[in-house]
């Protein structure tokens, strides 16, 4: 990706606990800085409690505070816009906030008002953001043009009430969205940070995939879901690394510093590494269908002798015609290389046909027993451009590794003559189930990591279809290759893929040393 600007959220992300930057943090901005990459930070902060980031940052870009209520110049006090909440919408959601037993916090111009100085977290509030609030006895006196609104409590779960209440008794008068654990901020609904990522694009002429975002609160979402890339601390939640297409370390061990590293500055074009992959990558999981073996035709077979079977059994019964299995065009439209029972559930819903799961993966079972058939005296064709950069891998010292959705890899591989190029071979363990291609091809490539012995930070995936593109992301692998055979190289980018290749020798730079296809490798 050709990452122009990086916006970071800074409590939680940039940060650590005792709310310091460390120099780590410092030195990568710097980086960012000498790549020609801009970087600015966006907040629930006030504009003035961000004042202590700017100058060890060097900040020049545009800052977003109160979560985009508000963006200023790095001078933080010049406006370049603002959303405020309508007297009225305001007045309503603090009578809702102190009826539920919470406190109110105003933030309103460049000012923090509160009622009750001795209340929680006011003190903390107070290190965090740098400047003392006002205090006030009246709270509603303050809500001419309120920027943000704060629900104060240490009850988690009342929190979590209040923000869902508020979203439905509001709608879209404001935005509700915890920003700590003892936070949740009402601001106007236009200021969220995915609209901070709109505006920098905005303002700084750049589109939205040449944006990327770091954080780790659930109001950071709109943010990591938007931009072109979105990565998540280590530290944040599951619901918030979920959205994310990376996950780096946490702020207490210098996730920020990793995350520019490994996933902005560590991903270099194609074949600017002899590989074609970032420096970080220590191991290639591999797909096998599609990407290294041509043995479509043997599944083509299998299938049509087990539907063959099946179909004219239950055309006799029920005194039907029997209308035999394509192997061309039915195969192609419900064989696409996710988990076999989900593929054939799909095929006899097309036909009408309606299963208990017990009788799909018996029907799975003896196609696997036939396919096992065919290769006892059938050979299994390979891509040689795929293998060709397998011997390179292992050359330059990356662990290997297949992984199929079948149950039959090590016979394939076997018949193919290429079992003696991979480290580890993983196919499905699983006894059934039509729970979803994506989510069992991630179990494979996440267990295929652990057979190599190589955190999934630091694999790459080979694959050629939209359910492995689907898995490589939803389980953070460091790097996700689309092989294209079908011209289909649009539908695996909009999946994920960080690069799409025709053959995998195109990755390969000019006089890449290989190994021999006998030779044992790493």
């Amino acid at each position: 990706m050709n990452i122009k600007l990086l916006i970071a959220d800074v409590d939680g992300t940039l940060v650590t606990k005792s709310k310091t930057l460390t120099p780590g943090t410092c030195a990568a901005v710097d980086r960012l800085r000498a790549a020609g990459i801009l970087f600015t930070i966006t907040s629930g902060r006030p504009p003035r409690g961000m004042a202590k980031l700017i100058e060890p940052l060097k900040l020049t870009a545009p800052v977003a505070a109160f979560n985009g209520g508000m963006y200023v110049k790095s001078d933080l006090k010049t406006v370049l816009a603002q959303h405020t909440i309508p007297s009225a919408v305001a007045r309503a959601v603090v009578d809702f906030l102190l009826k539920a037993g919470l406190d109110a916090w105003v933030y309103q111009g460049v000012d923090w008002f509160i009622t009750k100085p001795e209340g929680p977290r006011v003190a903390r509030e107070r290190s965090n953001v740098g400047f003392d609030p006002t205090v006030i006895d009246d709270i509603y006196s303050v809500l001419d043009a309120p920027i943000k609104i704060v629900g104060v409590s240490e009850d988690q779960g009342l929190l979590a009430r209040v923000e869902a209440e508020l979203t439905a008794r509001f709608g879209t008068d404001v935005a509700a969205a915890r920003s700590a654990s003892a936070y949740v901020d009402v601001t106007h609904p236009e200021a969220n940070k995915g609209m901070v990522v709109r505006e920098a694009s905005r303002l700084l002429h750049l589109p939205l995939e040449q944006i990327a975002t770091i954080g780790d609160m659930l109001n950071d979402v709109p943010m990591l879901g938007i931009a072109g890339l979105g990565i998540a601390m280590g530290n944040a939640g599951p619901d918030v690394q979920a959205i994310a297409r990376h996950v780096t370390r946490s702020n207490e061990d210098e996730g920020f510093a990793y995350a520019v590293d490994s996933f902005i500055l560590g991903e270099p074009p194609i074949a600017q590494t002899p590989l074609g992959l970032p420096p970080r990558a220590r191991a290639c999981l591999f797909g096998l269908e599609g990407v290294l073996t041509q043995a479509a035709r043997l599944h083509a077979e299998a299938w049509k002798r087990l539907f063959d079977y099946y179909l004219l059994r239950r055309a006799r019964s029920a005194d039907q015609p029997f209308i035999p299995f394509d192997p061309v065009h039915e195969y192609a439209a419900h064989f696409k290389g996710g988990m076999p029972a989900d593929e054939v559930k799909s095929f006899l819903v097309a036909r009408g046909i309606e299963l208990p799961t017990k009788t799909i993966n018996a029907l799975v079972e003896r196609k696997g027993e036939i396919l096992a058939e065919l290769l006892t005296h059938e050979q299994v064709e390979t891509y040689e451009g795929s293998l060709r950069y397998v011997r390179a891998a292992r050359a330059a010292g990356l662990r290997t590794a297949v992984v199929s959705t079948g149950r039959h890899a090590q016979a394939i591989l076997s018949a193919a003559g290429i079992d003696d190029l991979f480290d580890a071979c993983v196919d499905t363990p699983f006894d059934g189930g039509t729970d979803g291609g994506s989510v069992r091809l991630l179990d494979l490539y996440l267990a295929a990591a652990r057979a190599v012995g190589v955190d999934a930070e630091d694999t790459v995936v080979f694959d050629d279809g939209p359910a492995g593109i689907d898995a490589g992301r939803a389980g953070h692998l460091g790097y996700v290759v689309g092989v294209d055979r079908l011209g289909r190289a649009a539908e695996l980018r909009r999946h994920g893929a960080d690069v799409v290749v025709s053959d995998l020798a195109v990755l390969l730079a000019p006089g890449q040393p290989e190994i021999g296809a006998g030779a044992e490798g790493v």
